[in-house]
């Protein structure tokens, strides 16, 4: 509670859409429903039967004790590769109601008339995300993976789980932005970046570091690389087997590279 307290306030036209874009959708949709009502009712009522029909299917079959779910034709997606999904009922019936949502979303925002390619492009986007991140697989009591592992670990990996997430809160001033590698597992001139090289030259934007050649012959003309400012430097050096800094002074040429400094 006490990191959550430090975030800082959300910027609405940096970290999310802006006033214009919600204005888009909501003209198109406002339009849509004035000049062809039938559409969206009937987009409505689709949805709703098929809903329905799903629950009275699942109902019915419990009701005969058949407890095993019929065969689905349903789209192959990675995050339902666990065989509960399909021989589960509550399970089965979580994931064929998520792909009938989604496919009533998809269908919603299609049939918007918007005549801007990018913002078409940036409606479908933005529905593509907000269907993903229903996915039941994002949630605890509808994910049989995170549920089968809390079960052989007695709990362990929900607790194990909590921790991560006050950490990386923690490390990130409130910010829930969640941690891909292990922070302390690299450190640069010892398991990455470990071309030896001398800092020539320093600036606020960037400092200049020189590798020398390893070659008796060297060539007349030095290299001087300026990787992207988003990158450091030791992306081109991460280890000796895949390093191209190495691979520049083992071929005997002077290697200057520019090291950008962390803007403030």
């Amino acid at each position: 509670m006490a990191a959550l307290s430090l975030r800082r306030p959300v910027n609405p036209g940096v970290e999310g859409p802006g006033a214009d874009f919600y204005a888009t959708a909501t003209t198109a949709w406002l339009k849509l429903l004035a000049e062809q009502p039938a559409r969206i009712l009937g987009q409505q009522v689709s949805y709703w039967g098929e809903t329905l029909r799903h629950f009275a299917e699942t109902q019915q079959a419990m009701a005969r004790g058949q407890f095993t779910p019929p065969p689905q034709d349903l789209p192959k997606d990675r995050r339902f590769s666990n065989p509960l999904w399909e021989s589960h009922p509550f399970f089965s019936f979580v994931r064929r109601q998520y792909f009938i949502n989604a496919d009533a979303m998809e269908k919603a925002a299609y049939d918007l008339e918007i005549d801007d390619v990018i913002e078409r492009r940036r409606v479908e986007w933005f529905t593509r995300q907000i269907i993903d991140m229903m996915a039941p697989t994002n949630f605890l009591a509808t994910n049989p993976d995170a549920l089968e592992k809390a079960v052989a670990t007695e709990g362990e990996s929900l607790v194990q789980g909590l921790e991560n997430l006050v950490r990386d809160v923690e490390q990130n001033g409130g910010e829930i932005v969640v941690s891909l590698a292990d922070r302390n597992a690299f450190t640069v001139g010892e398991n990455i970046g470990t071309t030896e090289g001398t800092v020539v030259a320093r600036t606020h934007l960037y400092e200049l570091i020189q590798y020398k050649p390893s070659t008796p012959q060297v060539h007349a003309v030095p290299v001087v690389m300026f990787p992207p400012w988003i990158n450091k430097y030791y992306i081109l050096d991460l280890k000796p087997q895949n390093s191209l800094i190495k691979w520049i002074v083992d071929q005997g040429f002077t290697l200057y590279v520019v090291a950008w400094k962390t803007p403030m």
